[in-house]
C-alpha cells in the first residue's frame, strides 16, 4: 500500500503531460490539414498546378514526379513566409540605408555644382587675362557668343545662358532660324519669331541674333566676330555633330571656343515625350469615360 501511495503522484503528472502534448498536436494537425484543405482546393491553386505539371510533362518529367496541389501550396507559403520575414527584418535598415545614400548623394551633387562654379569662375579669370583689351572698348569687355534652336524654352536653356554670361560680361545669342532646324534635326514646335520672344525675355541675354545657321561655318563666325565684335563662342560640353562633322570646328580652330557643363536631366526632346504620353493617357482615360457613359446610358 505504501508503494502504492508513493508511486501514483508520479505517474499521475507524467501521463497528464503526455495527454497534453497529444492534445496540442491533434489541435496543431488539424490546423494545418485545414489550412491545406482549404488551399489545395481553390481554382487558382489547381490551375496553376495544372499549368506547371504541364510544362514539366513537355519537359519530360515522369508522372511521379510532377507537383502536386499540396507542394504548391507549402512551397508558395514557405516563400511568402520567407519575403515577409526578410522585409520584417530587414526592410527598415535598408529604407534607412536608402535614405543616408540619397542624403549623401544630394550633398555631393551640391559638391559638384559648387566645384562646377569655382571651375567656371577660374575660367573667366583665365579668360580675362588672355583677351587682348581692345581699342573700340572703352571698359574691359568680354562679349560671349552662344547660339542654338531654343525649342520650348526650359530651365537647361536658361542655366546655360548664365553659365555662358558668366564667363564675360556681355552674352549675345544666335537663334537658329526655322530652316535650318529642319535641315539639321527636325521641324521645331515654335516659329522663329517665338523662339526669339522667349531668349530676349531672358535677363542673362543681353543680344539677339536673329536667322542663326544650325553649323557654325567659318564665313559664318567671320561675320559674328566682325559684326558683333565677339571673343568668344560658348557651347555646352556635350557633342554637337550634324553629318558626322562637329558644329564648332571652326571656332575650335581659332582658338575662341568655351565650353560649359550641359545641365542634365531635361531637354527639349524628353519634354515633348513626356507631352505625348501625358496626351496619350489623358485620351485613354476620356475614351474608357465615354465608353462607361454610353454603357450606363444604353
Amino acid at each position: 500500500m505504501a508503494m502504492a501511495s508513493e508511486c501514483h503522484p508520479t505517474t499521475h503528472p507524467s501521463s497528464s503531460t503526455c495527454g497534453n502534448n497529444d492534445d496540442s498536436s491533434q489541435v496543431s494537425f488539424s490546423i494545418r490539414e485545414y489550412f491545406l484543405q482549404t488551399l489545395t482546393t481553390t481554382p487558382f491553386v489547381q490551375h496553376s498546378v495544372t499549368k506547371i505539371n504541364t510544362l514539366l510533362r513537355y519537359s519530360g518529367v515522369p508522372e511521379k514526379s510532377l507537383l502536386t496541389n499540396e507542394e504548391f501550396v507549402l512551397s508558395s507559403t514557405a516563400v511568402v513566409a520567407t519575403l515577409v520575414g526578410y522585409y520584417v527584418l530587414f526592410g527598415k535598415r535598408h529604407r534607412r540605408k536608402r535614405k543616408v545614400l540619397a542624403e549623401e548623394l544630394k550633398a555631393a551633387q551640391r559638391q559638384v555644382h559648387h566645384l562646377e562654379e569655382e571651375l567656371l569662375a577660374a575660367k573667366r579669370e583665365d579668360i580675362i587675362a588672355s583677351t587682348p583689351t581692345r581699342p573700340k572698348r572703352k571698359s574691359r569687355e568680354i562679349r560671349i557668343f552662344m547660339d542654338g534652336a531654343f525649342d520650348v524654352m526650359h530651365y537647361g536653356h536658361m542655366n546655360a545662358f548664365r553659365l555662358g554670361r558668366s564667363l564675360g560680361t556681355y552674352l549675345i545669342v544666335g537663334v537658329n532660324s526655322d530652316e535650318s532646324i529642319k535641315k539639321c534635326k527636325g521641324p521645331p514646335l515654335m516659329e522663329d519669331n517665338e523662339r526669339l520672344t522667349m531668349v530676349k525675355g531672358c535677363k542673362f541675354v543681353d543680344e539677339v541674333v536673329p536667322n542663326c545657321p544650325y553649323i557654325m561655318t567659318s564665313e559664318y563666325l567671320d561675320y559674328i566676330f566682325a559684326t558683333y565684335d565677339v571673343d568668344y563662342v560658348v557651347h555646352g560640353d556635350d557633342p554637337c555633330i550634324v553629318d558626322g562633322k562637329d558644329v564648332y570646328e571652326s571656332a575650335k580652330r581659332r582658338g575662341r571656343y568655351r565650353s560649359i557643363p550641359r545641365t542634365e536631366g531635361v531637354s527639349t526632346t524628353d519634354i515633348v515625350g513626356r507631352m505625348l504620353m501625358m496626351t496619350k493617357e489623358h485620351h485613354m482615360r476620356t475614351n474608357r469615360g465615354r465608353k462607361r457613359g454610353n454603357s450606363v446610358g444604353s
